[in-house]
């Protein structure tokens, strides 16, 4: 057998060295590369865990928020909405409604706030309710004059309220205005179909 590769080596010449020279390094380059590939993959398998794991948190953010607001909701005295479905306004609502005339700044900006809860498309008479409280809440403020904005937060103040809670009250307006314009009745908030 040694004397096969004796043989074969005695009628080899320099090439073929060199080819087997670059074949040699080209299998450890490659193997090299792929160990990198290998590392690179796991590290970024590891990232997205955390990403998936960032995503799971920001849903549990939303339903710890969800929570809280409706211990908030049910454990104030000067609420100015019931959270019971349908959401109504309490005796306090009603006053904040007189006192800010609600009814007379609602009719100025209702155009809009309606045609934002008519974009997202809802379903139900409970999607029109949830959309039109979560508008009134995220849109109501940046509309507002200085004027009805200075009203508002003194009638928030004096009642111990947040002025996200006025807004609820927008919220239950526009919730009536838009099921009145699509002739549903209040009660079919409770259908959730």
């Amino acid at each position: 057998m040694i004397e096969i590769f004796t043989a074969l080596i005695q009628q080899l010449n320099s090439s073929v060295f060199i080819l087997l020279g670059i074949l040699v390094f080209t299998f450890i380059a490659i193997a090299k590369v792929s160990n990198a590939i290998g590392k690179w993959t796991e590290k970024f398998s590891h990232q997205d865990k955390k990403i998936d794991k960032l995503e799971n948190l920001s849903d549990k953010v939303v339903e710890l928020s969800t929570k809280i607001n409706l211990i908030y909701q049910n454990t104030n005295p000067n609420n100015p909405v019931r959270s019971f479905s349908p959401i109504s306004l309490t005796k306090v609502g009603e006053e904040i409604v007189e006192n800010i005339k609600a009814e007379e700044i609602f009719k100025k900006y209702s155009e809009k706030l309606i045609k934002d809860v008519e974009l997202t498309n809802p379903k139900s008479a409970y999607d029109i309710q949830q959309l039109s409280m979560m508008i009134a809440r995220e849109k109501m403020v940046s509309l507002l004059s200085e004027e009805e904005l200075i009203i508002i937060k003194k009638e928030a103040f004096n009642k111990g309220l947040l002025i996200e809670d006025i807004m609820s009250v927008f919220g239950i307006l526009l919730r009536n205005k838009v099921l009145a314009d699509n002739n549903i009745s209040i009660a079919d908030v409770d259908k959730h179909s």
